[in-house]
């Protein structure tokens, strides 16, 4: 079966089959931002009855792949989207993109050993004097950066990482547990929209002033020990948090 074309016989319904073409229409730039996405146009195409093609318009639009003008149509939303479920685990953004088929570029740079600024050894329970592994990265989806994110890990002193190797990871918390066993078992979230300064403007290409997402956050070890912090932070457009509450 081709790429675009529908399987009636693959078990997926037939509106999450065409929802997922479009999505990956809309995510890979083939959509034309221009055109819309037409009831007509889209019954011709797959050939089926109206009700699946309404669900996938409807969920696309709630994910914010398309956008409807009154009385014009749905037209693809241009640029990165990126919705991070609830179930991510910890320290696995970077495997959730390339799963997702978004094609995830890492850079990292500024690696050194570094006691931590007194704010955040304090969240995470520091001893005197301790030092902590520090970085940042810079990941990228379709050549557009999607975050840059400042961390500090708690690490063994001979873990040692070179940025290309946590760039090839994706992820120095999956490389630390390959290499020591240490796993992550949660994190605590924090976020918050700030205005970006003259330096993050340049970094994400928008105006001076611009709306981003910061999300902070606490890892954790399995067994409750502050395993490290990171603050990230998103053009607001691109990205989506879900989270969810329980008692």
């Amino acid at each position: 079966m081709a790429y675009g074309e529908l399987d009636p016989s693959s078990g997926v319904p037939l509106y999450r089959q065409i929802k997922e073409i479009l999505r990956r229409e809309v995510a890979d730039g083939t959509a034309d931002p221009g055109k819309p996405m037409t009831e007509v146009q889209l019954l011709d195409r797959f050939a089926v009855s109206r009700a699946p093609i309404r669900q996938a318009l409807q969920e696309l639009a709630s994910e914010g792949y398309v956008y409807r003008k009154q009385g014009k149509g749905t037209f693809p939303v241009t640029g990165t989207r990126v919705r991070r479920p609830a179930d991510v685990q910890p320290g696995a953004l970077y495997e959730y993109l390339s799963e997702s088929g978004l094609h995830p570029a890492s850079r990292v740079f500024g690696i050194e050993r570094v006691e931590a600024p007194a704010a955040i050894g304090d969240r995470l329970g520091l001893e005197e004097g301790e030092r902590l592994l520090h970085f940042t990265r810079l990941i990228s989806v379709a050549d557009e950066p999607l975050l840059e994110a400042s961390v500090y890990m708690r690490a063994p002193e001979d873990f040692a990482p070179t940025a290309e190797e946590l760039e090839d990871e994706g992820s120095a918390f999956k490389l630390l547990e390959r290499r020591f066993g240490i796993t992550l078992d949660r994190a605590e979230h924090e976020a918050w929209a700030t205005a970006a300064t003259a330096d993050r403007a340049a970094t994400f290409g928008v105006s001076e002033g611009s709306p981003l997402l910061v999300i902070e956050t606490i890892f954790f070890t399995t067994g409750g020990r502050p395993a490290g912090w990171r603050s990230a932070v998103h053009r607001a457009e691109d990205f989506k948090y879900r989270f969810t509450t329980s008692r």
